[in-house]
């Protein structure tokens, strides 16, 4: 039995699937921080029973995504300023080192795919700074849909480094730790102007990259995911998540 992605597209609705679509509410903003995740609810979205959703939330509570409690069920998790400052402290040293490993064992397929992605992103972008020039011109449905491709592009491309480092437990690590971020940092809260921030530096990351600079592949790798940090904490200090 198959039903409907968060894009429109059919899925199968396996507890896989179902942590897949759980994941990608939360890492969209749909799901917020401190919201509560109804088992029923869920369940009836996707036409499932309790059982898989139930075994999807337990997934997500081990990556950091959501907290389970007694008596009140799961919660998508919230982030204080010091908690950020934590974790983009340990995704800076993880994904700096898989940069710079990439450096050394990238080839040429992952580096068209990094160029693509970077593309993507950018076109992305551009559709989403006509659309706040036109009021209108891109429906509430539309928008989301772009927001949602920016994120799952971000997402690729930073994994797309990780899995170029060639080193499996960095891998996994690094997974695990950029789940938490992603929490605040749907492209949703990103202003026109840090979007075109973090555009820039993919570009520079690729260049690094595509050089076989390693020491500057993790400079400018370890500089991004502090920007990115600096985003979050100003939208936390201006209410914005």
């Amino acid at each position: 039995m198959t039903k409907p992605g968060v894009n429109g597209s059919s899925k199968k609705t396996g507890v896989g699937d179902v942590a897949n679509y759980i994941r990608s509410k939360i890492l969209l903003g749909e799901y917020g921080p401190d919201g509560r995740l109804v088992e029923d609810q869920i369940a009836k979205e996707l036409g499932v029973s309790r059982t898989p959703v139930r075994q999807a939330l337990a997934t997500i509570e081990a990556e950091g995504l959501v907290e389970i409690f007694p008596n009140r069920g799961a919660i998508v998790a919230a982030f204080s300023s010091d908690e950020v400052w934590k974790v983009y402290d340990l995704r800076a040293v993880l994904e700096g080192l898989a940069a710079r490993r990439a450096a050394e064992n990238i080839d040429e397929a992952e580096l068209d795919q990094l160029h693509s992605l970077a593309a993507e992103m950018e076109r992305l972008d551009r559709e989403l700074r006509e659309a706040n020039a036109s009021p209108g011109r891109l429906g509430r449905g539309a928008h989301k849909e772009r927001v949602r491709c920016l994120v799952n592009a971000n997402q690729d491309f930073h994994h797309t480094i990780v899995a170029a480092s060639r080193n499996h437990r960095l891998e996994k690590s690094v997974r695990r730790t950029v789940q938490i971020p992603m929490v605040l940092k749907a492209f949703s809260w990103y202003r026109p102007v840090e979007r075109a921030v973090t555009n820039y530096q993919h570009r520079k990351i690729v260049r690094a990259l595509e050089s076989g600079d390693s020491q500057r592949a993790e400079l400018v790798m370890t500089e991004h995911i502090y920007e990115g940090r600096d985003v979050i904490l100003r939208a936390l200090e201006e209410d914005r998540i």
